[in-house]
């Protein structure tokens, strides 16, 4: 029979599982990380496991969400009364990327089978839901820049989702190759940049 728990007590094993489960998952990966030894760190059955996430890969959405929801509070801090211009917005990008390569959960999410793995189990809501709270983040910043005519008139839509896709060059990093993976990756980042912003006495009005 699965124990039941006081409200104290799921506050903290909830606490215990995010800080176990993060430490394990950016060591192994979510899906060599078994349900058995998140359990076992924090002194639960393997059964009670399903009274605080629905599974492994619940619990690692929910601890990747809250990284990257520490990196964007970084990347808006820093460009925090910043005038926007293309050089600004490029930096923006880079400093996301480093960010993302100094976080060993998100880098190893990118890493093998990882990501392919979370997307198959993750329920496709809970991913359009991720997708949407980018945006949400984005949309007020994006319509003010473009209220100030220093971005194109796009849709938020497209405008956040070619942001999104510049972290995926992640996925391809062996591909790509180890030697001008770094070039290449400061090239998109001016690529969309250039793309996206619109400067006083540019050579392309738009």
């Amino acid at each position: 029979m699965v124990k039941g728990f006081t409200e104290k007590e799921r506050k903290v094993i909830t606490q215990q599982l995010i800080a176990v489960g993060k430490q394990l998952f950016s060591e192994l990966g979510v899906k060599k990380t078994s349900i058995s030894q998140l359990t076992s760190a924090v002194g639960i059955a393997q059964g009670s496991f399903y009274q605080f996430f629905d599974s492994k890969e619940v619990l690692f959405f929910d601890i990747l969400e809250m990284e990257e929801a520490s990196i964007k509070a970084s990347i808006m801090e820093m460009m925090e009364n910043k005038p926007m211009t293309r050089q600004t917005f490029k930096e923006m990008l880079l400093y996301g990327m480093e960010l993302i390569d100094q976080n060993p959960l998100i880098k190893r999410l990118f890493q093998g089978e990882s990501f392919e793995h979370l997307v198959r189990k993750l329920p496709p809501e809970r991913l359009e839901q991720h997708a949407q709270q980018d945006e949400w983040v984005l949309t007020p910043l994006i319509n003010k820049w473009q209220e100030n005519n220093r971005m194109v008139n796009r849709s938020t839509h497209a405008i956040t989702a070619s942001i999104r896709g510049f972290y995926t060059i992640l996925l391809h990093k062996s591909e790509i190759g180890e030697e001008i993976y770094p070039e290449a990756v400061d090239l998109l980042a001016e690529c969309i940049a250039s793309g996206l912003i619109i400067e006083e006495n540019a050579d392309d009005p738009r």
